[in-house]
């Protein structure tokens, strides 16, 4: 798909679950990650059976699956507001270059702002550049006021 290639970004509901798999695995490996596809198919269906999230799919002109954004629902305690955690947003390497990436920021920021939500938050690798300038360029700021800890739970603290 080259960088003058249209595409269009939809909502994806329950029948796009298998046109997701394989973009959610490669996001994962992209991450790292073992590609499994049951085990991401098994996630993605489960998404949408509880409905505690929203995907975004990129299409080419052609109706192939090129992209997505995945969409947390959450709240915040400090502005009595909803809040979104956009928590994956992947261009499949072919696609990259046209777009896809600040189209499906737009669509989920817009989905976003129609139900209400307070704010938009998201995080990427440190050696990300590419993700990181994709994001300055939409609005998006490093947050100044919070810093982030995780705790992976399926390890041993005293271990690592």
């Amino acid at each position: 798909m080259d960088a003058t290639a249209t595409f269009k970004i939809e909502l994806a509901s329950v029948t796009d679950a298998e046109i997701l798999v394989p973009l959610v695995d490669a996001y994962r490996a992209f991450y790292g990650e073992t590609p499994s596809t049951a085990a991401t198919a098994a996630f993605v269906r489960e998404r949408f059976r509880k409905g505690d999230t929203q995907f975004f799919v990129a299409r080419s002109g052609a109706g192939d699956a090129v992209g997505f954004a995945h969409l947390l629902f959450s709240l915040e305690t400090i502005s009595l507001a909803p809040i979104g955690i956009l928590e994956d947003i992947y261009v499949a390497e072919a696609a990259r270059g046209a777009g896809i990436g600040g189209a499906l920021l737009d669509a989920a920021e817009s989905f976003a702002r129609e139900r209400g939500l307070r704010r938009l938050t998201l995080s990427t690798a440190h050696q990300n550049r590419t993700a990181q300038r994709l994001y300055l360029a939409h609005g998006y700021v490093p947050d100044q006021r919070f810093r982030s800890f995780n705790r992976f739970l399926d390890s041993d603290p005293a271990a690592t």
